[in-house]
């Protein structure tokens, strides 16, 4: 699943380390890079950042050099069948057809595994809620609950929601899971700001470092998105899944 981060930096190269580090990827990820405004250095007093734009896409697997191996032998294999290319084109379409219909067979039941799943946890947790499974991408769902136990499965800050999508998660390992209750995760995702917005008000009165409440994955990336807009100002993450939190400090 594809995401795009705006970064300030004096270089492009620059970029893509603070993006790195800020989505906890990989290079070989960055999928592409806009230079949206470019940056600015007189005699090397007067600097101003230029602002790049970062895609990152985390179902990029860092296997270039065994994907090339495999393409090269396709093109020898075709060379050397291209007297049988009618009934290889015709064994191939027919294996294609198979392929997409095992596909959307396999997309089916993993959703309903999904769902199933979800509704026996809050059958154990004894919650009254409406289940809905949707495939964003790949192996990448969004499950929807909703019905008069949604305050319950919220819980304070998010915090029973989060618990709820790390305990899915971990129990369908196979695949990434978003949990969602009517939209919170959206009025959520605006207190992050205000909160990011706050922090770094806090980390510029201080020299000390100031550390979050445990957060998932999602949250971090909202809190450094927003930190990342000071240019004095570092964001890192510490901890492990479910209690790793972030940290931020003045830059050196």
């Amino acid at each position: 699943m594809s995401n795009v981060i705006e970064i300030k930096a004096m270089s492009q190269e620059q970029a893509i380390t603070r993006a790195l580090k800020i989505m906890e990827a990989t290079p070989e990820q960055v999928k592409k890079v806009v230079e949206k405004q470019k940056s600015r250095s007189f005699l090397g007093l007067f600097n101003r950042e230029g602002i790049y734009e970062i895609e990152i896409d985390k179902s990029l697997k860092a296997e270039a050099k065994e994907v090339k191996k495999e393409v090269k032998k396709t093109e020898i294999k075709v060379e050397k069948e291209t007297v049988k290319e009618t009934e290889t084109k015709k064994k191939q379409d027919v294996e294609v057809k198979s392929e997409v219909k095992e596909t959307k067979k396999e997309r089916k039941d993993a959703t309903d595994m999904i769902k199933a799943k979800a509704e026996e946890l809050l059958e154990n947790i004894g919650l009254v809620l409406d289940v809905e499974v949707d495939r964003i991408n790949d192996r990448n769902y969004l499950v929807n609950l909703y019905g008069e136990d949604n305050g319950i499965i919220i819980g304070k800050k998010g915090k029973t929601l989060n618990s709820f999508e790390y305990l899915l998660n971990t129990l369908m390992k196979e695949y990434r899971i978003e949990v969602d209750v009517e939209g919170f995760k959206a009025k959520r995702t605006e207190t992050l700001r205000e909160l990011g917005k706050k922090m770094a008000e806090k980390a510029l009165k201080t020299t000390r470092p100031v550390r979050l409440n445990p957060m998932p994955p999602r949250e971090r990336k909202i809190i450094h998105e927003v930190i990342n807009r000071y240019p004095e100002l570092d964001t890192y993450s510490e901890g492990r899944d479910p209690k790793r939190y972030i940290v931020i400090k003045r830059k050196k």
